[in-house]
């Protein structure tokens, strides 16, 4: 909620033209202290909410952001006015979208991620610096107890939909002859960060095929005979499931001894040990886009 009411202060005092001198002065404080408050440093006490809330004409409840209109008072007619500010500070979107979805506001979380693309920011942006960051956030909470289950497969769900979403929206370019098959290794259910790799590629005019979790290893081999991918790239992010991925490697490479397709594999499993990747057997470690794209140039 702090990311929110910061956003909701400059965006207001902004918008009712008010220096932050001007608006220091009507609140009786010092010029840094409306300064802090914008950048999230300092957080209002009650009092002073209110305070602003009768300066801004509106209500207290949509200051604190607990609601996106109210309609007898004067103020922004929609929340995605708010967010126009936001792109002042990249580096901050990420807390903002997962404050957002933490408040179970996934309808501003979406709002917000639209306004950026709207505004210019770059697919590969949202996808890397937005929700990416975000996830690895979220898992990081709910590893120390801090948010439920049920509130990561919510922000998961938010976070597909809205990707879907941005995808739609992106021009392709011309079609290549490259091809990929992605997939996680056995049981392992974290599959978004390869799914936003895939759409990268989609949109770089690549072939894709995405077969996501739980895909039986005869399942793949007869997948990649059918598709004849240029690469197949596996994800891993629980270390436990590294043993489903070699398996997998290995059968594509007995198979396929001919003329295998270039393994990739990636994930949070390798975070702590950037050379574990070495012991699985793929071809090379990729946690982005780039690293694919750099794989199939060289060969």
């Amino acid at each position: 909620m702090r990311n929110l009411i910061s956003i909701n202060i400059k965006n207001l005092r902004k918008k009712n033209k008010y220096t932050q001198k001007q608006l220091s002065e009507l609140l009786g404080v010092a010029q840094t202290t409306i300064a802090n408050y914008e950048n999230g440093i300092r957080i209002p006490d009650a009092e002073m909410l209110q305070k602003m809330a009768d300066i801004f004409e509106i209500s207290l409840d949509y200051l604190l952001g607990r609601e996106e209109r109210d309609s007898n008072m004067k103020g922004p007619a929609k929340l995605s006015e708010v967010y126009e500010t936001d792109l002042e500070n990249k580096e901050n979107l990420y807390r903002n979208y997962l404050t957002f979805l933490l408040e179970g506001k996934s309808k501003a979380a979406r709002g917000l991620v639209i306004e950026c693309y709207e505004k210019g920011l770059p697919m590969g942006f949202i996808y890397f610096d937005i929700f990416e960051k975000a996830l690895k956030e979220i898992g990081s909470l709910w590893e120390s107890g801090k948010i439920d289950v049920w509130q990561e497969h919510f922000i998961s769900e938010v976070t597909l939909d809205v990707m879907r979403e941005v995808k739609a929206r992106e021009k392709r370019k011309k079609r290549k002859s490259h091809s990929v098959i992605g997939v996680t290794a056995g049981p392992e259910q974290h599959n978004i960060g390869l799914k936003m790799v895939l759409d990268m590629l989609e949109i770089e005019g690549w072939n894709t095929v995405y077969l996501g979790s739980n895909v039986p290893v005869q399942s793949l081999i007869k997948a990649v005979d059918t598709e004849k991918p240029s690469l197949v790239a596996i994800s891993v992010t629980m270390e436990y499931h590294l043993e489903s991925a070699k398996f997998l490697i290995q059968a594509i490479k007995e198979e396929f001894k001919d003329s295998p397709p270039k393994i990739i594999i990636g994930g949070g499993a390798f975070k702590n040990n950037p050379e574990l990747w070495k012991t699985t057997g793929a071809d090379k470690f990729s946690s982005n886009t780039d690293d694919m794209l750099e794989l199939m140039e060289g060969s």
